[in-house]
């Protein structure tokens, strides 16, 4: 039967044989991770083996870039992917879609659900963060003593702004010990009067490195800050609960250096030139104002102030002097008035008619109208022009009717 079958090429047999191991589908496979290489072209290869075989692992450039960190040597894996074959050696390789430590794929379950219910809770809200100052009195750093993020803040901080307060508050950032110390830092650098902002972080490394920044009472420390902070976790690729809680993050601590504190030069240059732009203004407004004025100088009215002063002290006189005789000639009318309405009430008056032999005749107060309220006997008073006269009723003699001859009294 082998005698008589058609030979195949080798390309041939290996496209046969990637056919058959493609279709073997997903898998994921445990082991040691060994010779772990990326070149320039941004591929990683390396070896999977365990205590009796190995097999060689690929990921490309793509997927490579998803995982949170690079895959060390001698670490114990799961590789999820797929079977296939390197044509030019014919050799069978695991294409890998990820790596993952073992063990690290429980943390990861556990830190999703946290950030879900912290989510849930609003400690990673956008509307929470708050604006970095433009230039702070003090900058506060919380991160480990003698470490490279320290010095790469400090660095940066001081080629910025040289004159800038710095406050160091040291802290372990790794290990069992480190969210409490972490969060202990925080405290104190929120109760600093001068500090007003926060930088808080450290270098790049594991998620196990990295897990103190993944602690609620870390995340809820930086929450409760009344200040910003800043995040400096790691490199670019690392991301942490605490970058999500934090006001605003920074990919390296460097960078946070940059995000927090203005160039002192560049800050008197934009002060410089924010001066030259007041005084512009200022000379423009005054140009303005001189050249009003000299339009005012200019003016008929403003040629001759003395002039202009003797016609308004003029016309003043004349109107005083019309003023007085409009008075005067009012006050005479009214004299004339008021000489006329005293004669005419003089006129009117009963006393004035007594100096033409009249009389006013009272009794008990009382002025008589009718001879009916005096009878015979009444004691009655009679007002003359220059006095009075007391008298008694002796009679009375009513006036005849209209028509009829008055009667002489009797002699």
């Amino acid at each position: 039967m082998i005698a008589d079958a058609r030979p195949l090429t080798v390309s041939l047999l290996t496209r046969r044989i990637a056919d058959s191991l493609e279709h073997f589908g997903p898998l994921v496979v445990r082991g040691e991770l060994t010779q772990v290489k990326v070149p320039p072209s941004g591929h990683l290869y390396a070896t999977l083996k365990d205590s009796e075989a190995s097999i060689s692992v690929v990921m490309w450039r793509s997927s490579l870039a998803r995982l949170p960190r690079l895959p060390k040597d001698g670490e114990q894996v799961e590789v999820r992917g797929t079977l296939s074959v390197f044509p030019q050696r014919g050799q069978y390789q695991v294409t890998a879609t990820r790596i993952t430590p073992i063990g690290e794929g429980d943390l990861l379950a556990r830190l999703a659900a946290l950030k879900e219910r912290l989510t849930a809770e609003g400690l990673f809200a956008e509307e929470r963060k708050r604006p970095l100052p433009l230039l702070p009195r003090a900058v506060g750093l919380a991160t480990a003593s003698a470490s490279a993020a320290l010095a790469d803040l400090l660095h940066s901080l001081r080629s910025r702004f040289p004159a800038m307060t710095i406050v160091h508050a040291p802290c372990v950032v790794q290990g069992p010990q480190a969210p409490a110390e972490i969060v202990a830092a925080l405290r104190r650098l929120s109760a600093h009067p001068l500090v007003d902002v926060i930088i808080c972080g450290r270098g790049g490394g594991s998620l196990d490195d990295l897990m103190a920044f993944n602690d609620e009472s870390v995340v809820r420390a930086i929450v409760a800050c009344p200040m910003p902070v800043v995040s400096a976790v790691g490199h670019e690729t690392d991301w942490t609960l605490a970058d999500l809680a934090a006001d605003v993050r920074a990919k390296t601590p460097t960078a946070a250096g940059e995000l927090v504190v203005p160039v002192a030069a560049e800050l008197r240059a934009a002060l410089a030139e924010e001066r030259a732009r007041l005084d512009r203004g200022i000379d423009r407004l005054m140009q303005a104002a001189r050249h009003r004025l000299a339009a005012l100088d200019a003016h008929r009215a403003m040629a001759s102030p003395g002039h202009q002063i003797a016609l308004r002290r003029q016309r003043l006189d004349d109107l005083a002097q019309r003023l007085d005789g409009v008075i005067g000639e009012a006050l005479r009318q009214r004299r004339e008035r008021l000489g006329r309405s005293a004669g005419r009430l003089a006129a009117l008056s009963p006393l004035a008619v007594l100096g033409r032999g009249y009389a006013v005749v009272e009794t008990s107060g009382r002025i008589l109208r009718r001879i009916a309220d005096a009878p015979s006997g009444t004691a009655i008073s009679a007002r003359l022009n220059d006095g009075w006269i007391d008298a008694q009723v002796t009679a009375q003699r009513p006036l005849p009717a209209a028509g009829s001859p008055a009667e002489m009294p009797a002699s």
